[in-house]
């Protein structure tokens, strides 16, 4: 029976040459905003991201080439991952095309095909990306509280998932113990041994940090007593460990592009370290108790160097008055809930307020009953003023037919007396008349 030999694998280890690729920055675009591929064919579809989510798919295509470099220790988990979130990315880019016009002319008569650039608006965004993003962020901080589990499946799995190659490559790869393994990861804010001093944890900077580097995996070797254990290992056994969580290397970006800056800062030693291992060796044995290092001890600030040094006093602030505001609030409130008075206070307050509603009403009601006198008083002060003015007007009119009256007996008067002297006749005494 012939062995079966397949063909010459194909290159997985590499990402897509042209879809789904980053261009470089065109400096006749804003600054931070690159064009992506989202066609096999060479700008046959380009969209301008803006610059928040271009850094993040940057970062993204990071990730990939970094895990890809890895070759024995990739973990294709991650790769789909990613690869998931690069189709994500070019299928929204795709509808994005449909939906705005391009910014390349029109086609000529007679064309079918012409090649298309569009423009992402400023809020373009993959939450599902960001989403992904932050569980990498988070990733560390799992790792060092949950306890180690299997990362990869058995050779019979491999086979009916992946092809020979695909298989060999993951099944080479290394893999967690079921039991508690020798070498144990956790994170700690100081170590006593000069490895743990080099490879420390991420520290937690101020909020108002505006930088962020990559974030560098906690090694700590195992303790002495577990010596023997190392020994006994065999050389394959001895290999097996757990990959390093890969560097967030989006947040060295977001001042860049006038993002908010991080809340945690990492220290970590440079990437170049973490790009230029293709796999995870054994941590360092763990130091001989002969060479631990010594706690710095240093002085406290309020010890005094040497006895002519002046006493120092320390002053707090007297919060007596206030404890004793408090306490007597306290028990008033305590007695005014223990004096049983609560019901005949209601009643009381209910009873006051019951007559104050009736007065209420009844200055209610004298003011209605004022404003309707009131408008009464202004009808008769209105006519009584009519009146007057007519009466006014009649004696003015009198006044003057009597001026005018007077005038013409004093004319007729005068005229008798002129004739009577021009005939020579005295004039006769007339009596006088008592009008009493």
């Amino acid at each position: 029976m012939s062995k079966h030999h397949p063909p010459q694998s194909l290159d997985y280890l590499r990402s897509s040459p042209v879809r789904g690729q980053l261009e470089p920055h065109d400096p006749g675009t804003a600054k931070g905003w690159r064009y992506i591929q989202t066609t096999d064919t060479l700008n046959e579809l380009k969209v301008l991201l803006p610059p928040a989510t271009a850094s993040m798919y940057e970062q993204l295509l990071k990730f990939e080439n970094y895990e890809l470099s890895k070759k024995s220790a990739i973990s294709w988990e991650r790769i789909l991952e990613i690869r998931h979130l690069k189709d994500r990315m070019i299928r929204k880019c795709q509808r994005l095309s449909k939906a705005i016009p391009p910014t390349t002319k029109n086609l000529p008569r007679g064309e079918t095909f012409a090649f298309q650039t569009f423009i992402a608006p400023s809020d373009f965004r993959v939450k599902e990306m960001e989403k992904w993003f932050r569980e990498q962020q988070k990733r560390p901080v799992t790792l060092s509280r949950q306890p180690s589990a299997p990362v990869y499946s058995t050779t019979a799995t491999l086979g009916s998932a992946y092809c020979s190659h695909c298989a060999a490559a993951r099944f080479s790869c290394p893999r967690h113990s079921q039991h508690p393994s020798t070498y144990q990861i956790h994170r700690s804010a100081t170590s006593s041994s000069p490895l743990g001093k080099q490879r420390s944890p991420p520290l937690v900077k101020s909020m108002s940090a505006h930088q962020s580097r990559l974030i560098q995996p906690e090694r700590i070797a195992s303790s002495s007593n577990n010596k023997p254990l190392v020994a006994s290992l065999t050389p394959a056994t001895a290999l097996i460990g757990s990959p390093p969580p890969l560097p967030v290397l989006l947040l060295g970006h977001r001042e860049e592009y006038g993002l908010d800056p991080p809340l945690i800062r990492m220290v970590e030693s440079p990437p170049s370290e973490l790009l230029n291992s293709g796999t995870d060796s054994p941590p360092d044995p763990a130091p001989e108790s002969g060479s631990t290092c010594q706690l710095r001890h240093r002085r406290s600030c309020i010890k005094r160097a040497s006895i002519g040094d002046l006493v120092k006093t320390v002053s707090w602030a007297d919060n007596q008055e206030l404890d004793q505001q408090v306490s007597k609030y306290a028990s008033a409130a305590r007695s005014a809930q223990a004096s049983g008075k609560w019901d005949e206070v209601r009643t009381l307050y209910l009873e006051q307020i019951a007559s104050l509603e009736n007065l209420h009403i009844q200055v209610k009601g004298g003011l209605d009953h004022l404003r309707s006198e009131t408008d009464h008083l202004q009808r008769i002060d209105e006519s009584i003023r009519s009146q007057r003015e007519a009466l006014d007007a009649t004696f003015q009119e009198l006044e003057q037919k009597h001026t005018q009256f007077e005038e013409k007996v004093q004319e007729a008067l005068m005229e008798a007396e002129y004739v009577l002297n021009a005939s020579g006749v005295t004039k006769p005494e007339l009596p006088a008349i008592n009008e009493a």
